[in-house]
């Protein structure tokens, strides 16, 4: 039999939504690969029950803009996200510090043969070890110098991809996911009353279960 491949989009702290999904897809971290997109916290009910599902399945995770944060945050740095912090700090209680020491091995993308994770998308004509941290997490269309990374008059990124592995992003709520031959979306807004999305390989099949409600507004 051959082994599964299971990547899960933009959790958010949807743990409820993140059980039915594994449940759904009968996901066994003993014969599955499972992997997660980034954002596994924020906005949702429970960052820390996301948390300990990833956990109890062996999942796999990428950092995403919201972990990312995290770190700064940890560090001292002022973030945007900072309206954040206390609350995952309650959420977590005395288990943050583990969390926060699991984040700092997550790393900014996957690559495995063909196939290769990462949050927001690439930078055109770079390879992500030659990126930016903050152009690979936040990243949505190109200006040609990344300055400009979400301005809706310019192309999104994955126009410019002509490589040959499957990238597999999140991050981009908006779209309500993306099927193309060598790019796939899988945030679905779960925490704005979407879905919460995962792709299985190698049968590159999508299964999706609805959020319970908007915990969220898009923005």
């Amino acid at each position: 039999m051959t082994q599964r491949t299971i990547i899960i989009g933009d959790v958010h702290g949807c743990d409820k939504e993140l059980e039915k999904l594994l449940k759904t897809v009968s996901a066994d971290p003993k014969t599955d690969n499972i992997l997660f997109i980034g954002d596994l916290i924020n906005k949702g009910p429970s960052s820390r029950g996301a948390w300990e599902l990833y956990r109890e399945y062996q999942g796999k995770s990428i950092l995403g803009n919201h972990e990312l944060s995290l770190l700064e945050l940890v560090e001292g740095k002022f973030h945007k996200h900072g309206k954040y912090f206390d609350a995952l700090q309650h959420d977590f209680g005395r288990y943050f510090a583990d969390f926060v020491k699991d984040v700092h091995n997550w790393p900014l993308w996957y690559e495995d043969h063909d196939l290769m994770l990462v949050h927001a998308g690439l930078v055109p004509g770079l390879h992500p070890d030659q990126s930016d941290p903050w152009h690979l997490v936040t990243i949505r269309t190109w200006d040609g110098t990344g300055e400009d990374l979400k301005n809706p008059e310019n192309p999104p990124w994955f126009d410019f991809y002509a490589g040959d592995d499957l990238v597999v992003f999140g991050h981009w709520a908006a779209l309500g996911g993306l099927q193309r031959p060598r790019v796939i979306g899988l945030d679905t807004g779960c925490v704005y009353g979407g879905k919460l999305s995962c792709l299985i390989l190698p049968e590159r099949k999508i299964v999706s279960v609805p959020a319970k409600k908007p915990y969220a507004s898009i923005g």
